[in-house]
């Protein structure tokens, strides 16, 4: 199938009938997002995501996302997190991607997509990640000389953590994960989040072009 819109059609339509048999309000539950039943018998779901709220209206899947955040990807993904929601917390550790579950394969590729882009555009403007950060409700972390930890989901935070660079060292940025994540998400879909992060990231610092050289990736 040749036409991407059609594609993503069928995708979208197959991620909402994967939550369709399920308990709705039993995953919001474990998943720490709200769901209301409305006057017209529909159940809205409201799924924080990057300081924002995603909307999805069951039965009929319809899915919105906040201009800031809008993307295909992130629509697919609320969805998958809606149907792996499992109560498990947070372990406060913080893992790379090579750790998760089958994630060595594709480790190396996050390295040139996702951490060295980061690199480039904040290494050497201090204080330009915590702004950018900010945009997307970024919590502030102890680590390197700047890093915050970013919630896609209520229980998928993700930790960038950036080290300056100056007259002896390039800078250096990397993207972790806390342990808890896999259970959300399968790795696939992470390195996709992480993905997803860095552009939106990128774009408030006003890198366009990175910004459009990821964003191919994942939409």
């Amino acid at each position: 199938m040749s036409d991407p819109v059609e594609r993503e059609r069928i995708t979208l339509e197959r991620a909402v009938e994967e939550i369709k048999g399920l308990d709705l309000l039993e995953q919001a539950r474990k998943g720490l997002f709200t769901a209301q039943e409305t006057a017209q018998g529909e159940l809205r779901l409201v799924i924080p995501s990057f300081g924002r709220e995603i909307v999805v209206t069951m039965p009929e899947g319809r899915v919105r996302v906040p201009g800031e955040i809008a993307s295909f990807s992130l629509r697919v993904l609320a969805l998958r997190y809606i149907k792996l929601s499992c109560g498990e917390e947070e372990t406060g550790e913080w893992i790379a991607y090579r750790d998760l579950p089958g994630g060595k394969f594709y480790a190396a590729t996050l390295v040139p997509t996702v951490e060295q882009p980061l690199a480039r555009v904040f290494g050497y403007r201090r204080g330009a990640l915590s702004a950018a950060a900010e945009m997307l409700a970024g919590e502030k972390a102890e680590y390197g000389d700047e890093s915050f930890v970013l919630r896609a989901f209520p229980r998928v935070p993700l930790l960038v953590v950036l080290h300056w660079g100056d007259d002896e060292f390039p800078p250096d940025c990397r993207v972790l994960f806390d342990r808890c994540c896999s259970r959300y998400l399968n790795t696939d879909d992470l390195k996709i989040l992480a993905t997803q992060l860095a552009a939106y990231l990128l774009k408030a610092a006003g890198a366009e072009e990175e910004t459009e050289n990821l964003l191919w990736m994942v939409d």
